[in-house]
């Protein structure tokens, strides 16, 4: 879990914003970290599923995912995550 908190600034200034709502249609810049943190589950495309459950927006939008959740908030907290398994 040790390679969650190798973030860096842009990457969790993207969580954050992803807590605000779906990102829509990033930069290419953004894009790329978005897809990085995608690689870490800690965001996800909204894709076909999303959209079954009601999502109107861009199927290309990126969201913030459980451990995404987790993440930010045990950073806010100061507290280590903890390990499972």
């Amino acid at each position: 879990m040790s390679e969650l908190y190798d973030l860096s600034a842009d990457e969790h200034a993207l969580l954050r914003a992803a807590v605000d709502g779906p990102l829509e249609n990033p930069d290419p810049a953004a894009m790329n970290l978005c897809l990085r943190l995608c690689g870490r589950r800690l965001l996800q495309r909204a894709g076909a599923a999303a959209l079954a459950n009601g999502w109107r927006g861009s199927p290309h939008a990126f969201m913030l995912t459980q451990d995404g959740w987790t993440l930010l908030k045990e950073r806010r907290r100061r507290r280590p995550l903890r390990q499972t398994g």
